[in-house]
């Protein structure tokens, strides 16, 4: 049959189509104990943590795949008590849900069904259950060395039941704490939390009670409660940094109010630019809150809608004298999210401001420097126009001087005319004479000024070329 070898494949068409394969999820054989551990490690060190997954399977005797990326299943052990790892990489996070049966919760365990007497007599105490969690079977010493902090940290316990009699149980398993909890996928599970970490365990505990859903059903409603504690606890930690940066952010609104106020009242230059100094101050302050914080509130708001989406998928049915987990977020995670979100929201109009005061205040500096440019052209239109009388001045007093001399040589020739014989009267020659040798001398040094002139700006305009 005719395929895709001869033609050129994208280098990443095999690793975009595998992703969807990447996290499948997981079949839940109740009674079954689940231990969901996530560490914050940033975006670097993924390989550190590949080595020592690659260690731990070395060290209780089984192999890993010689390449995985972001996602790893493997059984620590041979046995049907053997504790299955899955590994998962996120953005800033890891998780390593470690689980194994609990066949010592199996119904027919005590008496057999029918033996209802015996079977609640023999059952085991359920916080005992909790407390011995697959954690317990990993090496200390490697769990002492996972890379990261660890900031979530679930027990949660499925096993197979009617949810009234389990929920009779509810105070052995969360010592007497308020539970929130309901009915699962339409009512054929229900699963009970407090949102607590145990003295005990330093854990938070969530139990499930499955009555009719299949195992695969049952493992997505045990990922999705997962998730929701996980994403949870990923949302939060942007609530701290909104407490951090309020009163940072409060001081820049009072001190750009004041600028505000203060921008009506000022008269010269100088003031306009001290203003302007000191909004440049708060704009680096506001950018410097928003670049510490830009990330986490935006990853909240992700973490958020993630929590929102897998409330939504566990189909919460009501039981009677609890609180539904959906509610419980809407009452406690929402209004932490929405403090974050106000934060975000006064940090960007805080900018925004401080922006539009910047810009008017440029403005106002650029007009009052356009005025100092008038009027110093206006300075030097003036002066210009007094050098130029000045010229005119000289020019003329330069051309009665030159009439001066140049009468007076004339009225030598004059005389000496005289004196040989000539009819010529000097003084009245010289007189008549005298004015337009004037006009002639005035009329030169103007010519003489027009040609300077003109060759100074035919100079200008080819040194602008």
């Amino acid at each position: 049959m005719p395929g895709l070898k001869a033609m050129t494949a994208h280098p990443l068409r095999q690793q975009l189509n595998d992703e969807v394969h990447s996290r499948p999820s997981a079949d839940v054989h109740a009674p079954m104990m689940v231990t969901q551990i996530a560490t914050i490690t940033g975006e670097t060190g993924v390989e550190a943590e590949r080595e020592m997954l690659r260690g731990l399977a070395r060290d209780m005797g089984v192999s890993t795949p010689e390449n995985f990326g972001n996602h790893l299943a493997i059984d620590l052990g041979t046995d049907e008590t053997a504790v299955r790892l899955v590994w998962e990489r996120h953005t800033e996070f890891s998780t390593y849900a470690f689980s194994r049966p609990c066949p010592e919760l199996a119904p027919d365990t005590a008496g057999g069904a029918g033996n209802k007497d015996a079977a609640r007599a023999d059952v085991p105490d359920l916080n005992e259950v909790f407390l011995n969690s697959p954690l317990a079977s990993i090496p200390e010493d490697w769990r002492a060395r996972l890379p990261g902090e660890v900031l979530v940290g679930i027990n949660l316990l499925a096993i197979p039941g009617n949810a009234s009699d389990i929920e009779a149980r509810l105070p052995e398993v969360f010592n007497g704490n308020k539970c929130v909890g309901a009915g699962m996928s339409g009512g054929r599970a229900a699963a009970w939390t407090d949102f607590r970490l145990h003295d005990d365990d330093g854990m938070s505990r969530i139990l499930v009670a499955n009555q009719t859903l299949r195992p695969g059903r049952l493992g997505r409603l045990v990922q999705r409660l997962l998730d929701v504690e996980t994403y949870r606890m990923m949302a939060l930690l942007a609530f701290p940094l909104a407490r951090e940066v309020t009163p940072d952010l409060g001081s820049i609104e009072t001190e750009l109010s004041t600028l505000a106020a203060e921008t009506a009242r000022i008269r010269n230059l100088e003031d306009e630019q001290r203003l302007l100094a000191q909004l440049s101050t708060l704009a680096a302050r506001a950018e410097d809150l928003a670049a510490r914080t830009h990330y986490r509130f935006s990853a909240a708001r992700a973490y958020h809608q993630l929590v929102d989406r897998r409330i939504s998928e566990l189909d919460e049915v009501k039981r009677e004298g609890l609180q539904q987990i959906g509610t419980f977020m809407d009452r406690r995670l929402g209004p932490a999210m929405r403090t974050c979100t106000a934060v975000a929201d006064r940090l960007e109009a805080v900018s925004a401001r401080i922006s539009r005061a910047s810009s008017l205040l440029n403005t106002r500096v650029e007009v009052a420097l356009q005025e100092q440019n008038q009027t110093l052209l206006r300075s030097m239109e003036s002066r210009t126009r007094l050098q130029v009388r000045l010229q005119e001045t000289v020019e003329g007093l330069s051309a009665v001087a030159i009439t001066y001399y140049l009468v007076g040589l004339i009225a030598y020739v004059l005389k000496a005319m005289e004196k040989a014989g000539h009819p010529v009267n000097p003084t009245l020659m010289t007189g008549l004479i005298a004015p337009f040798v004037l006009a002639a001398a005035y009329m030169a040094m103007r010519q003489i000024r027009k040609r300077v002139t003109r060759s100074g700006i035919a100079g200008g305009a080819g040194g602008d070329l």
